[in-house]
């Protein structure tokens, strides 16, 4: 797997991004500079990130998916959606076909339940409902969608009303990974962290609730010891069962908690900037 941030233009200011906008490379595409940089990197999954990589435009991007495909790579295109709101359904249609055609997805960062909510997690005014369309426009285009919503200390309480909110308004998408707050970036100071003791119930009422709703789940950054019944979603147990390295065991340490865990061979333990905070499990 391989990240590359095309750029640092965004149109959002999360309170939880790990890759801000402030310095760094500038907003422009440049496509010989991306391929460059891909053919460079290890066989497997190009994620594509940014920034917010819509902004490069429909044209740039599919030029870019048709050189990942010529390289044999499947893809993964994280946005935020919100671009897709306003583009014009061909061009999403185009793209939607490149990413198909190069085996990949769409990963939406899909942060809250409700406007109000929304607004506070990413500063972007309008966004929930740019959000919700530009998810559904991707979904009629033809795209596989994949949402993420990511877990902090001001949205965890409402994981049950996302469960809903995917299971009505954004029925259609392929799968949700409930991903945990990283310490990183603007969350770097470690504030928005929450406990997984206090996250744990809403987390498994939710995923109770897409259960139910037939829709398929898995679950990054919160060990499979706080997931209770629903611990075979946790994302790591078959890269550890498989002995796979990646990302996993460098941004992950075993506690003193975790002696005699059940899940000691098949976890690498919390994230390490999850432990700098709180200390323990």
């Amino acid at each position: 797997m391989s990240l590359i941030h095309l750029f640092r233009r965004c149109n959002q200011r999360c309170v939880f991004c790990s890759w801000p906008e402030e310095g760094g490379r500038g907003p422009e595409a440049d496509l010989r500079g991306w391929l460059k940089e891909i053919a460079a990197m290890p066989a497997g999954l190009v994620q594509l990130s940014g920034g917010e990589p819509l902004l490069a435009g429909a044209y740039n991007l599919c030029l870019l998916l048709g050189a990942v495909r010529r390289l044999g790579r499947p893809v993964e295109l994280q946005t935020n959606a919100l671009a897709a709101a306003d583009m014009p359904q061909a061009d999403l249609i185009k793209l939607a076909g490149a990413l198909n055609a190069a085996g990949g997805y769409f990963n939406v960062n899909f942060p809250a339940a409700s406007p109000a909510l929304d607004y506070k997690i990413t500063r972007a005014r309008g966004g929930f409902k740019k959000r919700l369309a530009g998810v559904r426009r991707l979904m009629r285009a033809g795209a596989k969608v994949r949402l993420t919503h990511v877990i902090s200390l001001l949205n965890y309480k409402a994981l049950p009303a996302f469960a809903a909110l995917a299971a009505g308004s954004l029925k259609g998408a392929a799968w949700i990974q409930f991903s945990y707050i990283k310490g990183a970036g603007r969350a770097e100071d470690g504030t928005f962290i929450p406990e997984y003791l206090k996250v744990q119930p809403y987390l498994e009422k939710a995923l109770a609730a897409c259960a139910r709703a037939g829709i398929h789940c898995e679950v990054d950054h919160v060990p499979p010891c706080r997931l209770g019944e629903f611990w075979r979603l946790n994302v790591d147990i078959e890269k550890m069962r498989k002995g796979l390295k990646g990302p996993h065991l460098l941004e992950k340490k075993r506690v003193r908690a975790c002696r005699g865990c059940r899940f000691f061979k098949v976890c690498p333990g919390p994230r390490k900037d999850y432990i700098a905070v709180h200390k323990t499990l």
